[in-house]
C-alpha cells in the first residue's frame, strides 16, 4: 500500500467534496416536480475558511476540527420560484451535474498520476 501524503489526501477529499456536490444536485432533479422544494447547494465558502483555518494549526492539532470534514447542505438562494413554491432550475441543475461530474474526473485522473508517481518513486528508491 502506497503512504498517503498531503497532496494524496487532498485529491481524495476534492472527489469526496464533488461526489457529495453531485448528490445534491441529483436530489435537486429528482424534487423538480416537488410542491414547495427548495433547492440545495453544498457551502463550499464556509468549508474553504474551515479548511484554511484548519491548514494554519500546529501539525499535532490539525485533526481535531469541529465543523466535520465535508461541506453543509444549505438552501440556493434562488430568483426562479415556479407557481408551486418550487426553486429547482432544472437546466442550471443539469448543468452544475456535468460540471460536478467533469471536477470529479478531473480530480480522478490527478489522484491516478499522483499514485503512479508515489509508485515509481517507492520502486527506484530500493
Amino acid at each position: 500500500m502506497i503512504p498517503a501524503d498531503n497532496v494524496t489526501n487532498l485529491l481524495q477529499t476534492y472527489l469526496d467534496v464533488q461526489s457529495r456536490r453531485s448528490q445534491v444536485i441529483a436530489g435537486n432533479i429528482a424534487n423538480a416536480d416537488t410542491p414547495g422544494y427548495v433547492a440545495k447547494q453544498l457551502d463550499f465558502d464556509q468549508y474553504l475558511r474551515d479548511a484554511v483555518e484548519q491548514s494554519e494549526l500546529p501539525a499535532s492539532q490539525q485533526g481535531q476540527r469541529a465543523s466535520g470534514n465535508e461541506p453543509r447542505v444549505v438552501d440556493q438562494a434562488s430568483s426562479v420560484i415556479g407557481l408551486d413554491g418550487n426553486t429547482v432550475d432544472t437546466g442550471r441543475e443539469m448543468a452544475e451535474l456535468a460540471q460536478a461530474g467533469g471536477s470529479f474526473n478531473f480530480g480522478a485522473k490527478m489522484l491516478q498520476s499522483r499514485l503512479r508517481l508515489l509508485r515509481t518513486a517507492i520502486r527506484e528508491g530500493k
